[in-house]
């Protein structure tokens, strides 16, 4: 595949050297050798047909070129680029990334990935130099048979056929130009963008180059482009879309950092590769942890016991236009990490520092590939985020980091504090925190997306292990935190109550130690990531029985959202009961918002934007009580280890949840419902505001995927599961609570009588409009048992052949009862009666 094919690819250490075969140790007697090579001289110039045509390298590279030296050779004649390559990195990995540096409004964050990071190569063929495109999603090792086979099913693409100028001493000489200023695909913006925008063409008169440079293992080359668009984010009469954009091409190492195979019992974010040569009788991916490479600068003091430093600290340089008074926030909220690198055996392994000055350092980009950065990101957004964006697919390394720190964090940040621990914590009962609160939250933030970095997912689980006395408790707070995870999406502890004088600041975990140390903890006696399985394995066992050393990530979507433990921004082993005591916070803070947040002369901006961050929270616990219903714990586990990865949740917790949900969702909010507030923020919109959140909660449990659950639990464990006739019968008598009401004349207020026309859509939608849903549960993947036309094993749920028709039809039938029954003894006033004649013809209509 190479131009050179005697050219070996360099081969990672922890495989096997391919044996030499067929090598013949024979000498020439010196006469017929001297004869055969003058022979040699004559029929094989040095010089090659092909350069003999090229013009020289004075013609090509001109003295007058600008020129910058470093992986190759960058030079710039007459506003062209050239790219000088060497033969000795022909055939070598590289990842090419593209990134936006600056931007019109509504395009795109400054900072942020234009298009994928894509790897290639470039490979010589004749007089031309191509740039290759790479996968390494499958590998076998050389000495396979296989592998040749598994190199052919990877063959590149050619991105680019560039013809090579001239040569230079062992290096070549191609004009890169159109490739960056040209609209070619790789390097050109993505055909989302294009469709968004309605882009007519690249303009390339309104393009150009900024600069172009070399470094030691990589070249920056900024441009300038400009498109021809209908609908432009900004300055719509313009009819432009221009932006700068930074292109690196970074050499990966030409050794590969030897893999860590991931473990679903200790979550990281991986990369995923298809090993051919696995001791396996099938195809099985193998995936592997993405993690900075930490080798022990002194291996021998390391394996003393030692703290050592790495070879390569971690650095990480904070973006200048950061605000002067939270850059030491940043650099904490980066360091405190080395806490965790310390029970891997490194101090000192993670650094952050301010980006150096133009006096300092001239070169020195945020953009650069070399560097890892915070970058403070002027948006509205109101987030952040992070991750590795220069990772090795051969390994996982990380080699380049960022994390985004946008203007609007500290808007949503206020929020939280609010909502959730305004009312135990009096100093948070405003808008303007103080630099120390904030802060705090801005460090907490900065320690979360670095840990995205380090390779840690959001460990939810680790949100969800400490008794809701333990995280009320200063003392425990104060040793543990209220959660053991900074990377869980946890914000605060909102089941403190007022008078426990609790801290109300986290920090990074005992899940997130542990986790460091099984991901970045060298194992010296291990050559392949197989042989490290023991050892990692062992890690897991000697803390398996400790619910804070276990992990799952969230679940995020009403169909998956089954175990209360990963579910998003919750806390304690008991989520329902620390939801309760949320719910009390909540509505003090709501109920005093004006008094809390205002100040004569303020507008209502801030009012509006804390109440409806109430509502959010709101909603926010109905979900966490709402995942029990039909749910199960997870706890990953491999063969070996006692008892199941999923366990059905008790059906008494199960009651518990839809308790909650009864009395603090179905039951119409009146905390919410302050017109004191709301006719200073709008002149209508609650009613409507409450049937949406409410007509979700019952979206919730009567859910396709839901009710299969429960029908599966029934099948399995009859009454010792939550039965879904019972659930069903407690949802109905819940929302229609008027009508079952006994003696009397029924009275149904609006927010009832939406929230019972949102009972009936359900079901009618489950009855008529549902047959396309296929809910995939969680399984094995596609696994197939035969033949490749079986069905796979995680088969699609078919609610027509269920028992989730003839049980909704049920509650139809009784509820029509009832409503009858009501209508008989009399109703209380003239909207009662409408909606219960109403509710019978809707019933009547999803019933035929």
């Amino acid at each position: 595949m190479h131009g050179d094919p005697d050219r070996e690819r360099p081969r990672p250490r922890w495989k096997k050297d391919p044996m030499k075969k067929g090598h013949m140790n024979s000498r020439l007697p010196g006469s017929k050798l001297f004869l055969i090579l003058t022979a040699a001289a004559f029929l094989f110039p040095l010089t090659s047909p092909v350069e003999a045509q090229q013009r020289s390298y004075q013609e090509v590279v001109p003295a007058s070129a600008e020129s910058r030296e470093g992986l190759f050779h960058v030079h710039q004649v007459d506003g062209r680029i050239l790219f000088e390559i060497p033969d000795s990195i022909l055939g070598r990995d590289m990842l090419v990334m593209s990134r936006y540096d600056k931007t019109q409004d509504g395009l795109a964050d400054v900072g942020a990935m234009m298009t994928p990071n894509v790897m290639v190569r470039w490979e010589r063929r004749d007089d031309r130099i191509h740039l290759r495109g790479v996968s390494h999603s499958m590998t076998a090792d050389p000495d396979d048979a296989v592998h040749l086979a598994v190199e052919n099913s990877l063959f590149p693409s050619v991105m680019a056929a560039l013809p090579i100028q001239t040569r230079g001493s062992g290096t070549s000489v191609v004009d890169v130009t159109d490739l960056y200023l040209g609209d070619h695909p790789a390097f050109s913006l993505p055909r989302n963008q294009r469709s968004r925008m309605a882009v007519r063409n690249h303009d390339r008169e309104r393009s150009w180059l900024e600069f172009a440079k070399s470094f030691p293992i990589n070249v920056e080359i900024r441009v300038v482009r400009t498109y021809a668009a209908d609908q432009p984010p900004s300055t719509p009469r313009g009819g432009a879309v221009s932006f700068e954009v930074n292109h690196s091409m970074i050499l990966l190492p030409e050794e590969p950092m030897m893999p860590r195979l991931a473990d679903e019992r200790v979550t990281y974010i991986g990369v995923t590769q298809t090993n051919f040569s696995r001791d396996f009788q099938g195809v099985r991916p193998d995936r592997y942890i993405r993690r900075y490479r930490m080798e022990p600068s002194d291996p021998e003091a390391w394996a003393r016991g030692e703290l050592v430093e790495p070879v390569q600290p971690w650095v990480w340089y904070i973006d200048p236009a950061t605000p002067e008074e939270w850059i030491p926030y940043y650099i904490e909220g980066v360091e405190e990490w080395n806490e965790a690198f310390e029970l891997a055996g490194f101090q000192n392994a993670i650094q952050a520092r301010m980006a150096p000055t133009p006096e300092e350092d001239p070169d020195f980009s945020l953009l650069d590939a070399r560097y890892s950065v915070v970058r403070y990101v002027p948006t509205h957004v109101r987030s952040a985020n992070s991750g590795g964006d220069v990772v090795d697919p051969r390994s996982g390394e990380v080699i380049r980091a960022h994390t985004n720190m946008y203007h609007g964090l500290d808007e949503r940040l206020r929020w939280w504090v609010y909502s959730q621990v305004a009312t135990a914590n009096p100093r948070f009962r405003t808008t303007e925190l103080s630099q120390e609160d904030l802060g705090e939250a801005i460090r907490y933030v900065m320690s979360h997306e670095t840990a995205h970095s380090v390779g840690l997912p959001h460990n939810q689980k680790a949100n969800f292990v400490f008794p809701v006395d333990s995280i009320r408790n200063p003392d425990f707070v104060e040793r543990m935190g209220h959660s053991a995870s900074s990377v869980g999406r946890t914000r605060y502890n909102y089941a403190a109550q007022p008078g426990d004088d609790v801290p109300p600041e986290r920090r990074i975990g005992l899940w997130d130690k542990f986790a460091v140390m099984w991901g970045y903890r060298p194992i010296p006696d291990a050559s392949t990531p197989e042989e490290e399985f023991e050892t990692l394995n062992e890690w897991i066992l000697e803390r398996a029985h400790l619910p804070w050393f276990r992990s799952a990530e969230a679940q995020f979507g009403m169909d998956v959202e089954w175990d209360p433990h990963r579910m998003t921004e919750g806390i304690s082993d008991d989520p329902v009961e620390a939801a309760e005591l949320g719910m009390r916070n909540l509505r003090a803070a709501t109920e005093n918002l004006l008094e809390w947040i205002l100040q004569p002369g303020d507008d209502y901006y801030e009012l509006e934007n804390y109440y409806l961050q109430n509502l959010t929270q709101w909603n926010r616990y109905a979900e966490h009580a709402a995942a029990a219903v039909g749910g199960s714990w997870t706890h990953f586990k491999r063969f070996g280890e006692e008892g199941w990865v999923y366990t059905p949740i008790e059906p008494d917790y199960q009651r518990k949840a839809m308790g909650f949900i009864d009395e603090h969702v179905l039951q119409t909010p009146t905390w919410a419902l302050d017109m004191d507030v709301l006719r200073r923020l709008e002149h209508a919109g609650a009613v409507e505001r409450i049937r949406a959140y409410q007509e979700l909660a019952v979206q919730r449990f009567l859910n396709h995927a839901r009710l299969a659950r429960m029908i599966e639990h029934e099948a399995f464990l009859g009454d010792a599961t939550y039965r879904p006739a019972e659930m069903l019968d407690d949802a109905r008598e819940m929302i229609w609570r008027e009508v079952r009401a006994g003696s009397g004349s029924p009275a149904v207020d609006t927010y009832r009588r939406n929230l019972q026309r949102a009972f009936l859509d359900q079901a009618h939608y489950l009855l008529h409009e549902a047959e396309s849903e296929h809910w995939n549960p969680p399984a094995s993947g596609n696994l197939r048992v035969s033949r490749m036309d079986d069905p796979p094993l995680n088969a699609d749920l078919h609610i027509g052949q269920s028992d989730i028709r003839p049980l909704v039809r049920d509650q139809l039938r009784l509820l029509r009862s009832e409503i009858q029954e009501a209508l008989g003894r009399g109703v209380g006033d003239r909207m009662t009666r409408i909606h219960l004649e109403d509710a019978l013809v809707r019933i009547d209509r999803s019933l035929n």
